[in-house]
């Protein structure tokens, strides 16, 4: 499954516009939590995280404007979201797990991603 990263977060923000109606899955990967969310929660959980990411280019100088932290599986149908925390930056050659992912029910047996 293929991810686009979106580096500005307005961008984020206007692709919530076009989240499908249905059952949303919330996942805290690093506090092994799971909610389920409908369309409108799944949309101001994902608005939280886009203000977290906000906070933290504003808050961390050493951040450049551009860092990547949320992507997203097909822009114009977004089905899928996995968003990185601070922690998944650095040195290494392969990029950590994602902090949280925010998915369209239907989409949850796809482990690839």
């Amino acid at each position: 499954m293929r991810f686009y990263g979106i580096s500005n977060e307005q961008q984020a923000v206007e692709i919530l516009n076009k989240l499908p109606d249905g059952e949303w899955i919330f996942e805290d990967l690093k506090e092994n939590k799971r909610e389920v969310f409908s369309r409108e929660s799944a949309v101001e959980k994902l608005k939280e995280l886009i203000s977290q990411v906000q906070n933290w280019k504003k808050d961390f100088t050493t951040l450049g404007k551009n860092t990547v932290f949320i992507f997203v599986h097909i822009p114009s149908n977004p089905k899928v979201f996995k968003i990185y925390d601070i922690s998944s930056l650095g040195c290494s050659s392969c990029l950590s797990p994602p902090r949280w992912r925010v998915f369209l029910k239907e989409n949850e047996d796809l482990q690839s991603w």
